[in-house]
């Protein structure tokens, strides 16, 4: 995905910052919260935010054109359907949660890897795939640990990744009168 393509659709990405964190807080603020309750805010997390990662993406570049970004959404969309019909089997499907977490946070890297590697957007896309990742690993390492703790690893992975992403959001806004004034000196 090219600069310019982010810089105008930076508020896209500030929705899904937004989405993170509210995937973080309905798990922290919930009183009892389940394993099965959280696969299911995560299945309808994932699914919100792989259709708006689908929209960014033609939006930006054609259905093409950002296709790191397409098949991320594509993958965050299928796998919340998958938690959203299975649900009464949370422990299998913190595995699933892993999966994505690998899958998803490859694509953000490689969505970042394409920006120039001397921008802050470039260093905030990367820290959000690396979250991601991380967030696979912890699942791993602690998929028979107490339920609260499995809880408290996805509620932080949804804060870190919703903060990184919504800075990134505001990085390209700062952005965009540096394109709009490019675009008008060529005009």
């Amino acid at each position: 995905m090219k600069m310019a393509a982010l810089v105008h659709n930076w508020w896209m990405m500030a929705v899904r910052g937004g989405l993170a964190i509210a995937l973080g807080l309905a798990v922290l603020l919930w009183p009892h919260v389940t394993l099965a309750g959280v696969v299911v805010l995560f299945g309808a997390y994932a699914i919100l935010d792989g259709l708006w990662s689908l929209a960014a993406a033609t939006r930006a570049a054609g259905p093409l054109g950002a296709w790191p970004v397409a098949l991320e959404g594509a993958v965050s969309v299928a796998l919340g359907g998958v938690a959203l019909l299975v649900p009464w089997v949370p422990r299998d499907l913190v595995y699933l949660i892993a999966v994505w977490g690998v899958l998803t946070g490859a694509l953000e890297l490689l969505t970042a890897a394409g920006l120039p590697r001397n921008t802050v957007g470039y260093w905030l896309l990367a820290t959000g795939g690396v979250s991601s990742l991380f967030l696979a690993v912890l699942v791993l390492l602690v998929p028979h640990a107490d339920t609260d703790v499995v809880v408290r690893v996805i509620a932080a992975y949804a804060e870190v990744f919703g903060v990184v992403v919504l800075l990134a959001s505001v990085h390209f806004t700062r952005g965009a009168p540096v394109l709009h004034r490019a675009a008008a000196s060529r005009g």
